[in-house]
């Protein structure tokens, strides 16, 4: 399996759950990324959808064309700790780099 730039990372519930607020945990996520990654500070967004099973998104602005692979993987496994029971699943683009 190649390693992905990615773009965004969706938080799924599993079946028939529903996905509490989450503003002030991926705020705490982001700031813990952005201190291993400092270099991606300001690029994360993030927004939940309102209605359930309120789905995540978490993605890059307009500024970064995409994670390099060790920060996404970083910020899948934050996502996967903080929503245990959840997908988290990645897009992006394949890194040959």
């Amino acid at each position: 399996m190649n390693a992905l730039k990615i773009v965004a990372l969706w938080v799924r519930p599993s079946t028939e759950e529903v996905l509490p607020e989450a503003s002030a945990r991926l705020e705490g996520i982001l700031a813990a990324f952005e201190k291993v990654f400092p270099e991606y500070a300001g690029v994360l967004v993030f927004s939940q959808s309102p209605r359930p099973p309120r789905y995540i998104f978490v993605y890059v602005n307009q500024h970064c064309n995409g994670l390099l692979p060790p920060a996404g993987q970083f910020l899948q496994e934050r996502l996967q700790q903080a929503f245990p029971g959840s997908e988290v699943r990645p897009y992006g683009k394949i890194w040959w780099g």
